[in-house]
């Protein structure tokens, strides 16, 4: 084979890998099963990087057990440190999931639970992270406005992660 017909086959290799990839991700959006979720956005812009939402999602601050927390000074032989994995159990209330416990290992779960992984963002603050905190906004479309009310439809993927499906603000597709 030429150089040409080897530059072909990789570039080609690759296109397939990043569009099988991208494929994925998007089957499994449209396939999970969706929850919807309560949040507020903490900063709307940044002049850098263009319009975007950081999202502040009220399962984000779930209630901790003893052995995932302290307070004031971290002892030096807590073994839970900023960016230890967890999982977390969602239940539905009213309209929206909500954060019911925290474990380090995966959870047994009621039939009417779910439960996904999330990262401990902030062991004093009791603050979880799951990936789905930055949504950015198409270009030229604008940031909400500020104050405005917004959901967030996640879907739940077969591995526990949970993946933005779509905002709503004030009850209507954005953008």
């Amino acid at each position: 084979m030429n150089r040409t017909k080897w530059f072909v086959l990789v570039v080609a290799a690759q296109a397939v890998f990043l569009l099988g990839w991208a494929g994925w991700h998007e089957h499994i959006r449209g396939t999970a099963p969706i929850i919807l979720l309560q949040t507020h956005p903490i900063d709307p812009r940044d002049l850098l990087r263009g319009d975007y939402l950081m999202l502040n999602y009220d399962i984000s601050t779930p209630p901790l057990p003893a052995e995932l927390r302290w307070e004031g000074k971290r002892p030096a032989d807590a073994a839970v440190r900023s960016g230890t994995e967890v999982c977390v159990v969602l239940a539905r209330r009213g309209r929206y999931y909500e954060a019911m416990r925290v474990t380090r290992e995966e959870p047994l779960v009621a039939p009417d639970e779910i439960w996904v992984h999330g990262t401990l963002a902030d062991p004093r603050r009791g603050r979880v992270t799951y990936g789905i905190e930055e949504y950015f906004v198409p270009e030229g479309k604008g940031a909400p406005p500020f104050g405005a009310h917004i959901e967030v439809e996640a879907s739940v993927s077969s591995s526990h992660r949970l993946y933005v499906h779509r905002v709503l603000v004030e009850g209507k597709n954005y953008p």
